[in-house]
């Protein structure tokens, strides 16, 4: 099976369900790669590199309709989303399927009776796009 190699600055796309809010990035999904290798002269992602990722986001629910904001996290890859094979001080981390993420809040959403009390971390998911660096995985 082929994927693509991520590397620094590669996108990130989250979806836009986190348990019972709907999460809108505010910023660019960035990843930033620290693997000593390169290609095309840009540093690879190498495992961990994906435990940095913080994206400030917005959400809402539907008894919050007024926006409230805080963070989307990357809280692990999935199995196939690394490249146990190809290192670069470790495992480099390929498209893959989906990773898991949490989006937590910091500021709450309101509605005209308040604000969300509860702000829970939710889980979601996402996935590596705008790659253009290919690995053969057997």
């Amino acid at each position: 099976m082929s994927y693509f190699v991520i590397v620094d600055n590669d996108t990130l796309q989250f979806g836009t369900t986190f348990g019972m809010y709907t999460v809108t990035p505010t910023e660019p999904c960035l990843i930033k790669a620290s693997g000593i290798a390169q290609i095309l002269n840009k540093k690879v992602c190498v495992a961990g590199d994906e435990l940095k990722v913080s994206i400030k986001a917005t959400y809402i629910s539907s008894t919050f309709p007024t926006p409230g904001s805080g963070a989307i996290t990357i809280t692990q890859l999935a199995a196939d989303q690394q490249a146990t094979f190809a290192l670069s001080t470790m495992p480099l981390i390929v498209t893959g399927s989906q990773f898991m993420a949490l989006f937590t809040p910091q500021s709450p959403a309101s509605n005209p009776q308040g604000p969300d009390a509860a702000m829970a971390p939710q889980p979601g998911n996402g996935k590596f796009i705008n790659s253009q660096t290919f690995v053969t995985t057997g």
